[in-house]
């Protein structure tokens, strides 16, 4: 029966371990699939950029063409042609290898590298005959208009693609998500077949602790039963030591009878050595049921303590567990849904100075010189704004985790007169007044451009964003709490209505006052580098009367 039931904690054990080890198969297996379906998100976007790069590089060429055109210098159509050459090969390369193991028929393909690759010799012999002086050659080429159904082809082809990624995104986002749902199913089927295990290995130490009791109860009894045996021994004892006193006087008194007698004095002698050698062997072995007893009730408490130890290391990994799972989760979906606004931002900003482009690149053969002066000067400002929405991204990709990165001993009032020393222009031309408490603590473990960035941009706003006819104040002070440094920015400037747009406050591109310049990224990369060091932001405003920004970083 003890075998038995030792054989069932065995059992009990073996079947935690078991799931245990399929939980992390299976976690691990849904890892790879997210890392998998995240591979293939990155590659559609890819196959969609290059698609439309293709339809890009046209552009490009039919600028260089037009400026050689105009202006006659060779600089003016080499440099926008080679560029789109090298950028179209290496288009044409990725979709080829990208598009053939995605399974997507390549014939479309083939054509339309070939029209391209033709209309490249087409834009080479233009400029060709620009070259050689041919101009009503090269007039009647431009003239044929052979871009329009290559820029066609090339558009629809980058649509056909746009929607076969989509599909394909869809596919990975489905799996991403069954994945998400498996291991969700998984820890409740853990936690539904662990649960009954454990209340049964509780039932069974309860039985066991009711067992303990009962031995203990039983070797009670047992010795009491001894104690009373061992009593009517004394007493049988005693009397039989008077009775032999008794015969013993009647010996004396009776010389004659003490021979005859004395055999039967004997035996009798005899007779009580043998009872009390059966009562020393009954003695030797209640005393060896009591040793076989202690030894058990030992046993019994030593497994019951395993078991109650192997218990609450199951209670605490499980719990572990469950919140190491709870922990990834959320932090894929911030990652998500991270992803998801920055790819949204960025298509939006990209979309309206490249379509400003494609518009003016359009208008520039059907205008006159005058006019292509200023379309061309309008071009040169949205590839200007292009390239700051380009700047911008760079900036927001550049922000992450320091944990490759090595932390520096940054001094913050230093640092706050380095920062000064940059706005020193803004601060003149305003009059602002600084005045500064920076306490006994002042010195950080952190990354010192991070930290210069997150002080120019909060100062830069406060002297941004003062109220007109009052002379700007901003204070600065730092303090220690707990085992943070506390920053306190506070001017006295126009205010932002928390009310109304405390929600989007730190969002990506968000405005509040649109009569001073900005972009809407100060404050976006203010909260994701503080973020990134490990503190926080807060903030406390009233319109009208200023502001006051709090930021906590670690020691």
């Amino acid at each position: 029966m003890k075998s038995s039931k030792g054989n069932r904690i065995y059992i009990i054990v073996s079947i935690i371990g078991i799931l245990m080890l399929i939980n992390i198969f299976l976690i691990r297996q849904n890892g790879q699939r997210i890392t998998n379906n995240q591979k293939i998100l990155n590659t559609t976007q890819e196959v969609i950029i290059n698609a439309e790069e293709i339809v890009q590089t046209l552009h490009l060429l039919d600028v260089g063409i037009r400026g050689y055109a105009i202006t006659g210098n060779q600089e003016m159509y080499h440099s926008p042609a080679d560029s789109a050459e090298i950028r179209k090969e290496k288009a044409f390369k990725f979709l080829e290898s990208t598009l053939r193991s995605q399974g997507y028929p390549l014939d479309e393909f083939k054509v339309l590298k070939d029209t391209v690759d033709f209309y490249f010799k087409y834009g080479k012999e233009i400029a060709e005959e620009i070259k050689l002086s041919n101009l009503l050659k090269a007039q009647a080429l431009v003239a044929e208009d052979r871009g329009y159904p290559v820029w066609l082809l090339a558009t629809r082809f980058s649509s056909k693609v746009e929607s076969f990624e989509n599909e394909i995104e869809a596919k990975a986002n489905q799996s991403f998500q069954e994945a998400i749902q498996t291991s969700f199913w998984l820890q409740v089927i853990l936690f539904l077949v662990t649960m009954p295990t454990l209340l049964y290995s509780a039932i069974y130490s309860i039985k066991s602790i009711s067992l303990s009791n009962k031995l203990r109860k039983v070797e009670s009894d047992k010795a009491t039963i001894l104690e009373n045996q061992n009593e009517t021994l004394d007493r049988l004892v005693r009397k039989r030591t008077d009775e032999i006193l008794a015969q013993n006087e009647e010996i004396r008194a009776q010389n004659e009878e003490i021979s005859s007698q004395n055999d039967i004095i004997m035996s009798h002698n005899e007779e009580m050595s043998i009872k009390q050698m059966l009562i020393e062997e009954k003695n030797e072995e209640l005393t060896s049921q009591n040793e076989i007893l202690n030894s058990a009730k030992a046993t019994i408490e030593k497994q019951q303590k395993l078991l109650e130890l192997r218990n609450e290391e199951l209670i605490d990994e499980v719990a572990k567990q469950n919140e190491n799972l709870k922990q990834t989760n959320l932090e894929l979906v911030d990652q998500i849904n991270k992803l998801e606004q920055f790819g949204y931002i960025v298509s939006h900003n990209l979309r309206a100075p490249t379509a400003r482009l494609m518009g003016l690149g359009n208008l520039i053969d059907k205008t006159d010189s005058e006019e292509r002066e200023k379309i061309v000067s309008l071009m040169i400002q949205s590839s200007k704004e292009l390239h700051e929405v380009i700047d911008d991204m760079g900036r927001i990709l550049l922000v992450q985790k320091p944990g490759s990165k090595i932390l520096e001993e940054v001094d913050l009032e230093k640092s706050s007169e380095k920062v000064q020393k940059i706005l020193k222009h803004e601060i003149e031309r305003t009059e602002t007044e600084i005045i500064e408490n920076w306490g006994d603590e002042k010195i950080i473990k952190s990354l010192p451009l991070y930290i210069e960035s997150i002080l120019y941009n909060l100062i830069s706003n406060a002297i941004k964003y003062h109220q007109k006819n009052k002379k700007p104040i901003l204070k600065i002070r730092s303090y220690s709490k707990s085992e943070q440094i506390v920053i306190e920015i506070e001017d006295n400037g126009m205010g932002i209505d928390l009310e109304r747009y405390g929600q989007k406050l730190f969002g990506l591109y968000k405005r509040f006052h649109f009569h001073v310049e900005g972009k809407g990224l100060g404050l976006y990369l203010v909260k994701s580098q503080i973020e990134a060091l490990g503190g926080k932001i807060e903030v406390e405003s009233q319109i009208g009367k200023g502001t006051k920004f709090k930021v906590y970083l670690h020691k």
